[in-house]
């Protein structure tokens, strides 16, 4: 593997936890405030960015993939 690959293999790690993380604790800070009728932004906002920090972290696992794969042998 380039070290190009590497990196961007990590940064995709990296952003698909991070927003895994988001969703899940959107989730339960969503479900910990259902019963009272004020908003919860904090909880509204993780789930709205969660699943787009996934996605750009699936943009660069592909990014790293395509990467590696038409890198050039040594």
């Amino acid at each position: 593997m380039t070290p190009v690959t590497k990196r961007l293999t990590v940064v995709a790690v990296v952003l698909i936890t991070a927003g895994a993380v988001l969703l899940s604790v959107g989730a339960i800070g969503f479900q910990a405030t259902s019963d009272q009728p004020d908003a919860n932004i904090g909880a509204g906002f993780a789930l709205l960015a969660g699943p787009y920090v996934v996605g750009l972290g699936l943009l660069f696992a592909l990014s790293a993939g395509l990467t590696h794969l038409t890198a050039r042998r040594r």
